[in-house]
Formats: C-alpha cells, structure tokens, sequence
C-alpha cells in the first residue's frame, strides 16, 4: 500500500494431508493481508513525516 510500501499480499491457510501419496489442503481459507496491517490512521502515527 502507498502510505507505508508494505505488501498486501494473504496467504492460504489450512491443513495439509497426504491423499494418494500427494500432499494437499484441506479446510483451507484465503487469509487477505489488508486485515492483518495497522490502519492509516495508526500508520501516520508510527512514522515520523518528513
């Protein structure tokens, strides 16, 4: 994102199995990184401006 060039980018979560001698995910969801990062407002307070 712009205001602190960090990345967005989520990630798959869930369980891993082996079916027919091949690994897979089970119960998996996808985790966005946007809800995982501070807020603007937070951010603007965190890093000095200059």
């Amino acid at each position: 994102r712009a205001i602190d060039h960090q990345s967005t980018l989520g990630a798959y979560i869930g369980r891993t199995i082996l079916r027919q001698n091949r690994g897979v995910m089970t119960d998996w969801r996808y985790a966005d990184g946007r809800a995982y990062l501070p807020s603007d407002e937070v951010v603007r307070t965190l890093r000095p401006q200059g």
